[in-house]
């Protein structure tokens, strides 16, 4: 991926607040939409119950899609619409080591609002590290790249 990719797929992740995150359960695929926020790197920051299907998903296949697209800013009925899909490798952080305190930091600095659920013992993080991506700007631009 070259400079000016990477500059366009860090604007759409930067302008956009919520993903769709899809994981692999033993029998079905979860998709779920959820605040994140992103690295200089484009490492990907979710947070999410310990419970929660896509968490134990994630951590039994590691192997994850996100999906971002910016719908409300293009032009449906023409398909202009700026999108993403990243493909890659998940990890958890463990709770209340300096790299959750570092991207805490991170993803509240994006999603203040997600900041109540940091006060429960079960929350959990993961961190999303980019493989491949597939980008499709309303420009009509379109690049895939593996990382």
């Amino acid at each position: 991926m070259d400079a000016a990719q990477k500059e366009r797929v860090a604007a759409l992740l930067a302008e956009e607040q919520v993903a769709i995150i899809v994981t692999q359960g033993e029998q079905w695929p979860t998709a779920t939409m959820q605040a994140f926020a992103e690295t200089p790197e484009l490492d990907l920051i979710f947070i999410m119950n310990d419970t929660a299907d896509k968490f134990q998903n994630a951590l039994g296949n590691p192997h994850v899609t996100v999906y971002f697209d910016a719908r409300e800013k293009g032009k449906v009925e023409t398909f202009e619409i700026s999108r993403l899909m990243i493909q890659g490798v998940a990890a958890e952080v463990p709770r209340d080591s300096a790299e959750w305190q570092r991207l805490k930091q991170v993803f509240l600095k994006k999603s203040p609002f997600e900041a109540p659920f940091f006060k429960y013992p079960t929350l959990r993080m993961l961190t999303i590290k980019p493989k491949r991506l597939s980008y499709a700007g309303a420009d009509r631009q379109t690049f895939k790249a593996e990382l």
